[in-house]
């Protein structure tokens, strides 16, 4: 079988691999997960945003993502390796925290070839079971190996093209809805966890100040007086005193998305939303959560229920022992009650 985690390994999969020494824009990437039960993996769905790695889990999740037309869209493509762990949780190859590795680009094709199932390289002995794949384009995939799990975190490959669908017809107010501040955290940070405000339109960006409040605990706040937009919507600013760089792109309807390509902030995105968009959410939000109270509140009632009838089926066969047993009356002891009642038998 071959091993991704030892260093010629490691040599020898770039060999192989098709390697570009260029500069990548980094969406975010999961970390390592944890595993203290070496002998089965807990098998879970999950949405398709959720965080599968950080420090507090210590189980492998795994997400099923059946073999249809639109999963293997999603899969089946070339992919650039960001993170390899070892079993061992080692850490092995990290193409952004480590400067050596940053140097080489690690980029292979996968398939997806049963449910939640990949082949990585067009190679049979590499075969991993997704347990992150989100819609900003990055994935985590494991396979047990030894007493442990292997772990691979990349993101998809995207040819690079203008981006020629930024349009801000007039100055727009928005609000944060949601982030992702990989150098932090794998975890979308929405609701209370992120606030914030910016003011585009289509020459600058205008008082971006953005708060965000990660899952250790820590604030860390981003802000921009401002920017000129650039081509494509692409841009340069201060950010805590170093440059940045990054690109502006709309985001459905009523929204937009702010990505830092260089700088300390790299690969951390931003998604923006006008204020009616916001208050439409969180009306959803607030509905979906209404309806799953009155989902969990009859089945509580369910539960009640069938406890009380447990109860008081307790509390009968508690009183067994009390009752007196019924006798069957023989004919001649039947004929005797009768006549002694006045009934002629």
């Amino acid at each position: 079988m071959k091993v991704l985690t030892s260093k010629k390994a490691i040599i020898c999969f770039l060999s192989l691999s098709s390697i570009v020494l260029a500069g990548t824009i980094k969406d975010f990437h999961s970390r390592a997960v944890k595993l203290e039960n070496s002998d089965a993996i807990e098998k879970e769905i999950i949405p398709i945003e959720r965080s599968v790695a950080s420090e507090a889990v210590s189980r492998v999740a795994q997400m099923y993502l059946l073999p249809n037309a639109e999963n293997l869209k999603k899969i089946n493509t070339v992919w650039e390796i960001t993170r390899i762990i070892s079993s061992d949780e080692k850490v092995a190859y990290d193409r952004f925290a480590n400067p050596e590795d940053a140097k080489k680009s690690i980029k292979v094709p996968m398939q997806l070839i049963g449910n939640g199932v990949v082949r990585v390289n067009k190679d049979n002995e590499q075969i991993y079971r997704v347990s992150l794949l989100s819609d900003f384009g990055t994935i985590a995939l494991f396979k047990k190996l030894g007493k442990g799990y292997e772990i691979l975190e990349a993101r998809k490959v995207v040819t690079p093209k203008t981006n020629t669908s930024l349009i801000v017809g007039e100055d727009v107010e928005l609000v944060l809805e949601r982030a992702l501040n990989q150098a932090k955290s794998n975890k979308v940070l929405e609701g209370h966890d992120v606030s914030g405000q910016v003011s585009l339109s289509a020459k600058t960006i205008n008082g971006l100040s953005v708060e965000l409040r990660n899952p250790n605990g820590e604030t860390q706040n981003i802000e921009i007086d401002t920017a000129d937009l650039m081509d494509g919507g692409t841009f340069k600013a201060e950010v805590n005193g170093e440059e940045v760089s990054g690109v502006v792109f709309n985001n459905g309807k009523d929204g937009y998305r702010i990505s830092f390509v260089t700088g300390p902030i790299a690969g951390s995105m931003l998604n923006f939303v006008t204020k009616e968009q916001m208050e439409k959410v969180q009306e959803t939000q607030s509905d979906a959560q209404a309806d799953n109270q009155d989902s969990t509140s009859a089945i509580e009632a369910e539960q009640q229920a069938a406890e009380k009838v447990i109860e008081e089926r307790k509390e009968v066969a508690s009183d067994a022992d009390n009752y007196q047993p019924v006798r069957v009356l023989s004919a001649d002891e039947i004929k005797e009650t009768a006549q002694e009642k006045g009934f002629a038998f």
